[in-house]
């Protein structure tokens, strides 16, 4: 893990399970992150991606996601 502060694009990112956290690049957030195989398309259905106030909020939010993904399901 890679706990160094992030530059200001994209290319610069603190990794982080799989994801991208970065600066964001506009001012209602500080932070956004990204999973590196994220499929932005509408029609892709893909919600690996959000942003947070500071890395750590961030981090809590991939492991909420890994977590509910990583659950089992029932089936009905």
């Amino acid at each position: 893990m890679n706990d160094r502060i992030p530059g200001t694009t994209y290319d610069n990112p603190i990794w982080y399970r799989g994801f991208r956290i970065y600066v964001a690049n506009h001012c209602f957030v500080n932070y956004e992150y990204v999973h590196d195989d994220y499929d932005g398309a509408p029609d892709a259905g893909d919600n690996r991606c959000g942003h947070g106030q500071t890395v750590e909020e961030c981090k809590a939010e991939i492991d909420q996601y890994i977590e509910d993904s990583s659950a089992p399901r029932t089936q009905l």
